[in-house]
């Protein structure tokens, strides 16, 4: 298999932020609706999407549109080798307090099951 030298260089730039790389933990959980993602790194939206297009451009997160509500997940069409990457980023993000404290408000926030439509408030 050949990555090119140009999409490793994307990918390590997309994780190169701590708020992304919190999302991108978040989403080996699974697929979550930018509401679910704001609730839990309590940030305003504009800068969820604005750091989920990063993640998507650098070809980490596939998305899709529920209503007004977009859906991210970590791309299926991911290669095996960065799937394996990231599950061994995946043992060093959760040493992390920040990683912990996110994954505990994702489990206790849990208002729907993977699959099932988000229920996200507009206000």
């Amino acid at each position: 298999m050949h990555i090119p030298l140009k999409t490793i260089t994307a990918i390590h730039a997309a994780l190169s932020d701590p708020l992304r790389v919190r999302m991108v933990r978040l989403l080996l959980e699974r697929e979550l609706c930018v509401c679910e993602l704001e609730r839990v790194l309590q940030e305003p939206q504009y800068k969820v999407s604005r750091h989920l297009g990063v993640l998507k451009r650098a070809g980490l997160l596939n998305d899709w549109r529920e209503g007004t509500w977009m859906h991210y997940e970590i791309a299926p069409t991911l290669s095996p080798p960065w799937r394996e990457a990231l599950d061994a980023l995946r043992q060093v993000w959760d040493q992390s307090t920040e990683v912990q404290a996110d994954l505990g408000q994702l489990r206790q926030q849990a208002i729907r099951q993977p699959g099932e439509p988000a229920m996200c408030s507009s206000g």
